[in-house]
């Protein structure tokens, strides 16, 4: 069984009766990486009082002490755009917080959500297909928390070490040239566009891959679904359009089901492939 790594903050998620999920990319895309048949690793950082959800309390969790857990508040309004809330937050992951028997997996993914990762950490896996979702280092937020598209200071010398990244369209608040400017700096970035599918951005052409028409009833971890589904694909087949329809799909069931264990099963989303195939444009 292949392993993939993640490296990334867990989060508590406000909910309105202030009670909280445990929530962030790590979780999102476990659920995934299991689901899909690959085994888990999961570095993190929490709180002393943190526990896994129950349907990831058999993933190998390498939890780094801090005295927060990054905690987020999001709402939706009625055009389905997220507003986000933030604090308290986690302490940093560094280099030297990474384990050395997880410096040579195939395919390690870098999670930040709230610039809790040292871009020192691109630095070393030599070996292993390294991707990411940095959303975390594209977000700053203000004096109450408030989050907002900040500048990805870095990205010039972080892009470069990356293989593929995922990014959605409300990251980079619509803003293409964001994009492509980033698309010039790393061989594959996915753009996720909701309703409309994703655009991937590969050696300047620009590909569209339609959607799975979806009922959403959760929308919370859509990204973080597709990206984890694009990168597994992606490692098993090498073709990215394949990767990118089997990811949409995945996503799209995902937010038909409520929280993270409703991520589709590998039959649910090849069975629908077959029953649906497109032809690459």
């Amino acid at each position: 069984m292949p392993t993939y790594l993640l490296i990334g903050t867990v989060t508590k998620d406000l909910l309105p009766d202030n009670n909280f999920s445990i929530g962030g990319t790590v979780t999102y895309a476990t659920v995934v990486v299991k689901t899909l048949g690959w085994q888990p690793i999961v570095v993190t950082t929490a709180a002393s009082d943190f526990v896994p959800p129950h349907y990831l309390a058999d993933v190998d969790w390498r939890v780094l002490p801090s005295p927060h857990t990054t905690t987020f508040r999001n709402e939706y309004d009625s055009q389905g755009h997220r507003h986000q809330t933030i604090g308290p937050i986690c302490r940093p992951i560094n280099t030297a917080d990474i384990p050395a028997d997880c410096r040579q997996l195939p395919l390690v993914h870098l999670c930040p959500l709230a610039q809790e990762l040292d871009p020192s950490i691109t630095e070393i896996f030599n070996d292993s297909l390294l991707v990411s979702t940095p959303q975390g280092w594209m977000r700053q937020w203000d004096a109450q928390g408030r989050v907002s598209l900040g500048e990805w200071v870095g990205a010039d010398k972080i892009l470069p070490k990356l293989q593929v990244a995922v990014i959605s369209i409300e990251d980079i608040e619509e803003q293409w040239d964001i994009a492509y400017n980033w698309a010039a700096r790393i061989p594959v970035l996915i753009v996720t566009q909701g309703e409309a599918g994703c655009t991937i951005l590969h050696q300047g052409q620009e590909i569209a891959v339609p959607p799975r028409p979806a009922q959403p009833v959760d929308p919370t971890g859509a990204g973080d679904v597709f990206a984890a589904a694009f990168f597994i694909r992606l490692h098993e087949t090498e073709d990215l359009w394949q990767s990118a329809r089997f990811a949409n799909v995945t996503a799209s069931m995902a937010i038909e089901r409520f929280g993270p264990e409703g991520v589709p099963t590998r039959l649910e989303i090849e069975s629908y492939l077959a029953q649906n195939p497109v032809t690459e444009q």
